[in-house]
This record gives C-alpha cells, sequence and structure tokens, in this order.
C-alpha cells in the first residue's frame, strides 16, 4: 500500500472514530460551521457587489450560535424519526418527508428568525413582522432543497450519518438563508410570495 493510501486509511478510521464516538458534538459542530461557510460565502457576494465594505463576523457569531441549536435540534428530531420509522420502503419514506417538512422545516425557520431577532436585539414585533414576510419563502426554498435530499438520506444512509449529510448539502441553502436574512429587505421578498401566488 502505498504511503498516500496509509494516510488516508489512518485519517478515515479516525473520521468514523471521533465521529462515532463523538455522534451529537459533530451533528452540533457541523451545522453551525455549515451555517457559518454559507454566511462568509453571502458576505463575500455582499461585498463583490458593493453592499458591504467588510465582513460582519459577529452576524457570522450569530449565525454560528442559531447553527449549534439547530445541530442540537435536528441530532435529536432524526434520531427519534429513525426509531419510529426504521423501515426504507416508499410508504415509510413518504412518511418521513412529509414529518420532516411539517414538523422539522417550520420549527428550523422560527428559531433562524426569532432566534437571530433575538440576538440581534429586536422588538418581538419586528421579529414576527419578519417571520411573517420571509417564512414563505424559505419554507419553498426548503422544501425544493430538502424533500430530495431527504429522500436520497432517508433511502440509502445509515441513519448515524443523516445529519452529517444534510449539512454538508446544506451549504447553499445556507447561504441563501442568510441571503434572505440580512440582504433581502422583507418587502421584496413578501412581494415575490404574492406574485407567485397569484
Amino acid at each position: 500500500m502505498s504511503a498516500g493510501r496509509k494516510v488516508w486509511a489512518v485519517m478515515t478510521r479516525t473520521a468514523v472514530y471521533v465521529f462515532d464516538k463523538y455522534h451529537y458534538s459533530v451533528n452540533t459542530f457541523s451545522g453551525s460551521a455549515m451555517m457559518c461557510v454559507g454566511d462568509v460565502a453571502q458576505q463575500n457576494v455582499e461585498r463583490y457587489h458593493g453592499l458591504s465594505e467588510g465582513y460582519d463576523w459577529s452576524r457570522t457569531a450569530r449565525i454560528a450560535v442559531i447553527g449549534s441549536i439547530l445541530g442540537s435540534v435536528q441530532h435529536i428530531f432524526y434520531r427519534s424519526l429513525d426509531n419510529r420509522y426504521p423501515a426504507r420502503d416508499s410508504l415509510t419514506i413518504s412518511k418521513k418527508l412529509f414529518i420532516d417538512q411539517t414538523l422539522c422545516t417550520p420549527l428550523i425557520i422560527a428559531v433562524f428568525i426569532y432566534g437571530l431577532g433575538f440576538l440581534e436585539n429586536k422588538t418581538l414585533e419586528k421579529i414576527n413582522e419578519e417571520f411573517k414576510d420571509k417564512c414563505a419563502m424559505i419554507f419553498l426554498v426548503d422544501c425544493a432543497v430538502f424533500v430530495p435530499t431527504q429522500y436520497i438520506n432517508f433511502k440509502f444512509l445509515d441513519p448515524k450519518y443523516r445529519l452529517l449529510f444534510t449539512n454538508m448539502v446544506s451549504i447553499m441553502y445556507d447561504t441563501f438563508l442568510s441571503y434572505i436574512k440580512y440582504t433581502v429587505s422583507s418587502f421584496l421578498v413578501s412581494n415575490s410570495i404574492q406574485f407567485t401566488w397569484q
């Protein structure tokens, strides 16, 4: 075996060991890390278009806190979902997708908007307004991204890798969340939704 393959084998064994031993921590950290990557990517876009001059690291820190909370919530949610519905047949996967999109997704959107709003010291009235204006757009994009992602996830992946896979896929979605949260005004989001539904 070549030196490169030996190094790769050691790295793989180490990663599997760490993931198995610290499953909850890895899921929580990966959720936080991917949300930070998405936010930094969005801030790069904002800088490129002259919408900001530098990075807002306090914004990214707030995103990290919310990402940790969401990682914890999703870890518990998916473990419970897999314990309740362990099969991989089409009917079970359909149930899991329905439960994921009707229970977990609205909770995640609420934690994202309300959590960041509170960390930004916004009033409850302002947060409620932002939630009302942006929730539908976020939900529609979430369905477009995560229904097919979770189908693959529920059908083919070992449950212990479920959230890690979701977090890896979600980098572009997390960039979108940062875009909706910090770049797009509530007026534009609510008007685009109204236009979409007309």
